[in-house]
This record gives structure tokens, C-alpha cells and sequence, in this order.
């Protein structure tokens, strides 16, 4: 073991002069010894700012490699990081949802994509991918003086929604008809007979949970490496509802004026992954300034389900309501809950630069990713093609329609924290 001393017995010792353990004198000669530290431990476990001014230590405390011991307190260290989080999630990519037309469109074109004039209102992007606030709070002790232990994390990206609503005149939802082999619309709303509405609700969130065994690979003057190893526990979920309704201002065929039409398609994506994890993690230390990276890989099974429902109510002034199962985009054809699961991969990477800013205090601030490897998305539930309208039965291609499909996601973004020893 190497040792940069300050003085011994009270003499003054050169900075450059290395002491070996072989060569300190024995406990009877040595009334005391002063040292100077190499920094500490970004993840909670404390080394020395001060100098120690204590008896000559001879051993490494029962670490088994006295090349990996750095001087830390006798006493057991706990610390508590709690983290603000800005992060942007994978957006949901919807396909043309909501369209209009110009004045005087006769019905049959009103919203139909690649009509002139027609234009999207809400859909053909992504939605919620801007960044978001979330928090991560992480508890760590180490249970020997090298800094071996334990540490417990958990993290949220809060609930993010994107909603949209209209009442134009002229109004439609886009289809492309398999019965027709060609784009067509619903109407939704059109100033000749009919009037209405549409809302749409988007949402998504992210959830973590990780409990890690740390164990030192290797600690020498300003770096140490770190062995991780444990659980880690995901869920990601997300949910796309359309609403709209309709009211008949003039009768159409067999359908008389003051009908409404209400309906509602809804899209459901769950994900709840539990997993092995390892990582390491490389923590270099300059005075009180600490760059830490670490990377890590979950492996293991993930859980996920689809749920698709739909419903369509009819009411005739005079003549009651009738209700079926059913919208546009959620028919009988695909409606029901899909359920699935499969092997998955859940890699991590990051990077945080810590200071110390008080013997019991740090700060923090640093970039980190999150990759699912195989999730199902909201968009990948959505089926365009139709091969009927509600509330006709299922015909032709029996459209839409629904095969369990999974994609990748990603989550990144900064995290600012301040963590507290104890």
C-alpha cells in the first residue's frame, strides 16, 4: 500500500516523498501520522477532504487488496441523490386523424387526403416528444471501507398529454376505404346537413425502478471502477382517445333531421418489464470535481399489452338511443386486449459532473439514455384501412385490423441533483 504522508511523529514530510507500508514504523514508534486524501467517491461513499490526523494504519480493514483501499470513515455512510429531471420521450408518430377542406367542398371530397385543398389538422407527426419534467431519487450505503454496497433507485417521467378539439364547419376523419381501393373520409361536420365536434386526448409516461449491487473493480489515486449488479423493474404507457360528435341539421335518405351520432375509438399501450441488470461504472476525481460514466444492460422479459375499444351511439328524436361496439378506427374487427410477452433488452448509458460544495452536500448535473429494445406503441395499433362504416358489418378485408407488433423507444435528457451523506 502507498501512502503520501504530511508528517510523522510531528516532522515534516516532503510532498514527493512516498512512504511504503514496509518502511512506516511499527504502532510502538509512530505517535501519529498526517495524510493527505485522493479525492473521493462521487456515488456517496467518503473519503477524507480533510488531511487524517490519527494512528498509523497498517492494514486495509479486511478489503483483501490493499491496492484498492482509499482511507474512509470507520463509521457505515449512507447517502440520499434526489435528481430533476428534463427529458424528451419517443413520440407517438400518428398518421392524418382530423382534416378539413375549403368552403363549398362538396361532402363526398370534404377531408379526403390528396383532394385539393384538403389539410391535416391534427396527426401526420409525432406528439409528445418535447421535453418534460420527471424525478429520480436514489439511495445508496456502503457496508466496508472500500466502498462495497448498495444502492436503490427509482425514476418518472411525469405524464405528458397533447389533446385537440374543433367545431369547423367542415370537418372529416381520413380512411382509406379497402372496399373502394381508394382515400375516403367520415364526416364529421359539413355546413349542407351536419354539424359537430372532435376531441382527441393523447398521453404517455415512463417509470423505473433498479436495486444494484456496487462493488469495487479497481481504486487507485483519483479513479475508481465499479461492478454493478441487481434488478430492474420498467413500465412504459401510453393511451390516444378520439371522440367527435355528430347532429344531423337536415335528414339524409332514412336518417331524419336532430339524429346525433356519438362514437369513440381508444388505444391503450402497456409495458411493464422486469429484468437481470449489470453495469460499471468510472468515476475520475480532480480535487472536488468528480466525472462519472457508467453504462448498463438490463436483460429480461417484458409484458406488454394492447387494448383497442370503440363505441358508436345512435339517437333518433322520438325514437331512443342504440348503442353497439364500435367506432371507426376500433371495430369489431380488432377490438379486444392483445397480450404478448417476449425477451427484451433495457441498456442504459450516462454521464454526470459532480462537485462538492460542502462536506455533507454535492452537486450534480449530467446527461442520460434509456433504450427499450422491443415495446408496443399506440401507433402501431392504428389501422387506416377500413372496409366498412359504423355501423355496417365487417365485410371485405375485415379492416381494421390488428397483429401485435412491437418497436423500439427511446428516453434521454439532462439531470440536475444534489446528493446528501450521512
Amino acid at each position: 500500500m502507498t501512502w503520501n504522508p504530511k508528517s510523522i511523529n510531528g516532522k515534516s514530510v516532503a510532498g514527493s516523498d512516498v512512504v511504503t507500508a514496509d518502511e512506516m514504523p511499527g504502532d510502538s514508534g509512530v505517535e501519529g501520522v498526517s495524510y493527505e486524501s485522493f479525492g473521493y467517491d462521487p456515488s456517496g461513499y467518503e473519503v477524507y477532504e480533510e488531511a487524517y490526523h490519527g494512528h498509523a494504519v497498517s492494514s486495509c480493514d479486511g478489503c483483501g487488496n490493499c491496492d484498492q483501499c482509499t482511507i474512509r470513515r470507520s463509521a457505515r455512510r449512507f447517502w440520499v441523490r434526489a435528481e430533476y429531471l428534463l427529458w424528451s420521450l419517443d413520440g407517438m408518430d400518428l398518421p392524418p386523424l382530423v382534416t378539413t377542406s375549403p368552403d363549398g367542398t362538396d361532402p363526398e371530397d370534404t377531408g379526403v387526403l390528396g383532394q385539393a385543398g384538403t389539410t391535416t389538422l391534427f396527426g401526420n407527426n409525432s406528439v409528445l416528444d418535447s421535453m418534460r419534467s420527471g424525478l429520480r431519487v436514489t439511495l445508496g450505503w456502503s457496508d466496508d471501507n472500500c466502498g462495497n454496497g448498495f444502492e436503490l433507485s427509482g425514476m418518472g417521467i411525469f405524464s405528458d398529454e397533447e389533446t385537440y378539439q374543433s367545431n369547423r364547419g367542415l370537418l372529416a376523419r381520413p380512411v382509406f376505404d379497402t372496399g373502394a381501393g381508394a382515400e375516403s373520409s367520415m364526416l364529421i361536420a359539413h355546413p349542407d346537413f351536419l354539424s359537430g365536434s372532435v376531441n382527441i386526448q393523447a398521453e404517455n409516461e415512463l417509470a423505473s425502478f433498479e436495486f444494484n449491487r456496487r462493488h469495487s473493480l479497481s481504486s487507485i489515486r483519483g479513479q475508481r471502477v465499479d461492478f454493478l449488479l441487481g434488478y430492474r423493474y420498467g413500465s412504459l404507457e401510453e393511451m390516444l382517445r378520439i371522440d367527435q360528435s355528430s347532429e344531423y341539421t337536415a335528414a339524409q335518405g332514412p336518417i331524419i333531421s336532430g339524429t346525433t351520432v356519438d362514437l369513440f375509438d381508444q388505444f391503450e399501450a402497456e409495458n411493464q418489464f422486469h429484468g437481470a441488470q449489470i453495469g460499471l461504472q468510472l468515476q475520475r476525481c480532480s480535487g472536488a470535481t468528480t466525472w462519472d460514466a457508467h453504462a448498463k444492460i438490463a436483460f429480461g422479459v417484458n409484458r406488454a399489452e394492447t387494448t383497442i375499444a370503440g363505441q358508436t351511439t345512435n339517437t333518433v328524436p322520438g325514437g331512443g338511443s342504440s348503442t353497439f361496439a364500435g367506432g371507426l378506427l376500433a371495430q369489431s374487427t380488432n377490438i379486444g386486449t392483445y397480450d404478448d410477452s417476449s425477451f427484451m433488452v433495457l441498456p442504459e448509458i450516462g454521464l454526470n459532473l459532480t462537485t462538492q460544495v460542502h462536506r455533507d452536500m454535492k452537486l450534480s448535473i449530467g446527461y442520460s439514455m434509456m433504450v427499450w429494445s422491443d415495446v408496443v406503441r399506440v401507433d402501431d395499433a392504428i389501422d387506416r384501412n377500413v372496409s366498412q362504416f359504423p355501423p355496417e358489418a365487417p365485410k371485405g378485408t375485415n379492416q381494421p385490423a390488428y397483429d401485435m407488433t412491437t418497436s423500439s423507444f427511446i428516453a434521454h435528457g439532462l439531470n440536475i441533483g444534489a446528493t446528501f451523506q450521512f
